[in-house]
């Protein structure tokens, strides 16, 4: 499962990594998702699944 966001710990870190050979499919909603954390939008979906704060 790919992480994508911001780690709480570092606040101007953008991970998007993780998506193994799913990164040209998954990379329209990835891009998505980094741009709306970005622009601190709220995301177009629930995105606490990808949270690099999951780990830990």
């Amino acid at each position: 499962m790919p992480i994508i966001g911001r780690p709480r710990r570092l606040g101007n870190v953008m991970i998007a990594a993780g998506h193994n050979t799913l990164g040209m499919t998954l990379a329209p909603a990835t891009g998505r998702l980094v741009a709306d954390h970005v622009m601190e939008r709220a995301p177009f979906i629930d995105a606490r699944a990808y949270s690099p704060d999951r780990f830990g």
